[in-house]
Parts: C-alpha cells; structure tokens; sequence
C-alpha cells in the first residue's frame, strides 16, 4: 500500500511550483521517515486555503501532517510563521489516527539563534515531532515543562535581543495565566502558538489579552476559534474600553500597560526589592492615573496615551507600591531612592530592611522615564525627604 501526499496551495507561487522546493528526494526522505517506505503519490490541493507550508502524508489511516520550514531565514518571526497555521490545522483535523511533525529545508544561515531554539521547544511542547533535526541542529532541544520556565527563557531571550520577545506570559494575583499577544504580523501567529503550548502543560485558567497593532484587532478567526473552544478566555484590548474605564475611574488596569511594562521591564520584579512573586507584583503609575486626569492642559486622547505609557511605571511588589503611591516613599530624577524625613526608626529600620535597591536600574531611565517622575515629583516637597541609606 502506498502513501498519499497532498500539497496546498501555500507551495505554489507565480515564480515556482511546489516541485521546486518538495523535491522527489525530500518527499521520499519524509515518507521514509513517517512510514519505513518509500512509494507514495502526490495531489496538489489548490483550493486557495492558506494552511501555511503543509503536506498530508495519509497512510493505513493515519494522518501525518507535516509543517515545512523556510529555507531562507529572513527575519527571525519568518521562519516560524507558516508553523502555527498548520498546528492549528492539524487540530482541525478529525481524523483521531494524526500525528504533527516538523521539517527542516537546508537552511540558508544560522538556525540555533537564541530566539530560534526558544521556538523550537515551544513547538515541542505544543506536541510536535521534529522529524530530522538530527541532520540540521546540533542538538535535540527538549520541550518547556512548565509556564515558570517558559516564562523565565522568555526573559532571558529578551534580555539577549530587545526585538525577541512581542509575546509575554504572565501570573495574576488570582494566580490566572495571562498572555499578552499582538495581533499584527508574524506576531499574531507567535500568540497563537503560545497559547496552545500553555495550554499543554497548565492547569490554570488561562488568559489571552489580544493587543491591537495596526487595524487588526483580533488574531486568524480559525486559531482564535481552536483557542477558545480549547477554554482559553480570549480578551481583545480595546482601547475605547479602556478610555472609557479610565474616564469613570481614578485606577486603570489596563492589558495595554502592563504589555508595555513586560516589553520594556520583562518578566514581574520589583524594582526595589527584587521579589519575582508574579501574583503580587503590580504595574505601579509614576505619574498618577489620578493626577492625569486633573491636567487640564491634554486632551482625552493625550491623558490614555500618558496612563498607558510604557515609561509611566515601574513593577513594584504590592508593599512598595503601596508605599510610592502614600508618597513615604520617593524616586529622585536620578533614580535614586528618598525617604519621608518625619518616620518613626522603626518604621525606617523596617523600609531600609525590605528595600534592597536604592537606585532604578540606569538602563531603565530615559528621558521620558524623568519626565514623569518630575510630573510626580512636582507635587511633593522633596527637601521633606532625604535619600536612603
């Protein structure tokens, strides 16, 4: 019995066909590889449904679906975008008898990047079976197994490259999964992808914040549709919501803000004691969702864009939060730590012990970041501070 290989259309391009990248040698290598044989034939699926760079290789009803990687690298989200189209087709797929692999081309240049293998082993724990990367990496890279270590290499990645990261994961304090994702782009199909791989390894309830990038608002209706029947809760960022909530409330949990703080701070930390307890670290206004308001002198639209700043914030644990917004404590403009002169020793022996950082990370103050500290710092004496020790 021979195996059946059908091709989408995603292979056929005006200047090529299919044959010029699934060559006889590759489609054989696979079929070995899936089948121990070597006879298959091929139809070519044009019916115009982009299910990324896909084949189907049906064989004693078992369904093989198989994703193929980009043999031109281009920029770093490329090579990975065609992969969540076909994972979430091969979720589709009713046949229970079905396996999800992945193929690598020869690559055009190096792909064991950082961001590359964190990828790789998202895919894995998404259920993928890498079906030859013996012959292109350098090493069998293992599957996440847990959120805290996809959270934590996502850090770590982002630290490396600024650019790695338009996804981030978070815990809330009702210990609720949170995905920030954008919509726009390859971005949309990361968020995709992340959510499916969570999905596989959580059991807490889960949180899909869609961030709007551009006119699209929302991801691909198919994975979007896969994600939520999978009993992901998918919450799209809308920001005349969120204008809204800011104009009735003095507060703002805003999706759109804490995505800004994960993409210029990373993973939760508090600035000032370095606790990493996600449940209790809080995206903390510089200056005040309150005194935005106040100002006269903006517009509405101007006040959103200052509540939601990215260099409007720090991550701070919930005591030192607390503490900055009763002002008993105080961010200089160079980032140092002040504070208030009249405390009792108890209380200031009792600061100076959770405090461990008396200084903002420098590579976090920019000139917007002192911008709004003295929007704050404008509306406390500061000679009624004195800095700590």
């Amino acid at each position: 019995m021979s195996a059946k290989f059908t091709i989408k259309n995603r292979f056929q391009k005006r200047t090529f066909t299919y044959q010029d990248i699934l060559t006889n040698e590759i489609l054989t290598d696979i079929c070995y590889k899936l089948t121990g044989q070597n006879l298959f034939t091929v139809d070519f699926d044009n019916t115009g449904i982009n299910e990324g760079r896909l084949v189907k290789l049906e064989f004693n009803g078992n369904i093989f679906y198989v994703s193929i990687s980009e043999n031109e690298i281009g920029s770093r989200n490329s090579f990975f975008q065609s992969f969540p189209t076909a994972l979430v087709q091969f979720h589709l797929e009713p046949n229970l008898n079905k396996g999800l692999y992945f193929y690598f081309l020869e690559p055009d240049g190096n792909i064991e990047t950082d961001y590359f293998v964190f990828m790789y082993r998202l895919m894995k724990t998404a259920g993928t079976v890498f079906l030859n990367e013996s012959e292109r990496l350098s090493q069998s890279y293992q599957p996440f197994n847990s959120v805290a270590d996809i959270i934590r290499n996502r850090d770590l990645n982002r630290q490396r490259n600024t650019g790695n990261a338009s996804t981030y994961v978070s815990l809330d304090e009702n210990n609720i999964l949170q995905i920030f994702g954008k919509t726009y782009g390859a971005s949309k199909y990361e968020s995709i992808l992340f959510a499916l791989a969570i999905k596989n390894i959580s059991t807490n309830p889960i949180e899909l914040y869609e961030i709007p990038e551009g006119n699209l608002k929302t991801l691909p209706k198919p994975g979007r549709s896969l994600i939520i029947n999978s009993g992901i809760n998918v919450i799209t960022s809308d920001l005349a919501l969120e204008r809204q909530e800011f104009e009735e409330n003095d507060s703002l949990r805003s999706p759109s803000y804490l995505y800004n703080l994960l993409e210029k701070f990373g993973d939760k930390k508090c600035a000032l004691c370095d606790c990493e307890i996600p449940q209790i670290i809080q995206g903390a206004h510089i200056w005040s969702v309150a005194d935005i308001k106040r100002n006269n002198n903006i517009s509405q639209e101007d006040k959103l864009y200052h509540a939601i700043n990215k260099e409007n914030g720090l991550w701070l644990c919930n005591n030192h939060h607390k503490l900055f917004d009763i002002n008993i404590l105080a961010i200089n403009e160079d980032g140092r730590v002040k504070y208030r002169n009249n405390l009792i020793p108890i209380h200031e022996e009792y600061l100076s012990r959770i405090t461990l950082n008396n200084n903002i990370e420098s590579q976090f103050i920019s000139d917007n970041f002192i911008h709004y500290l003295s929007k704050r710092n404008n509306s406390l004496n500061l000679a009624n501070y004195r800095f700590a020790r």
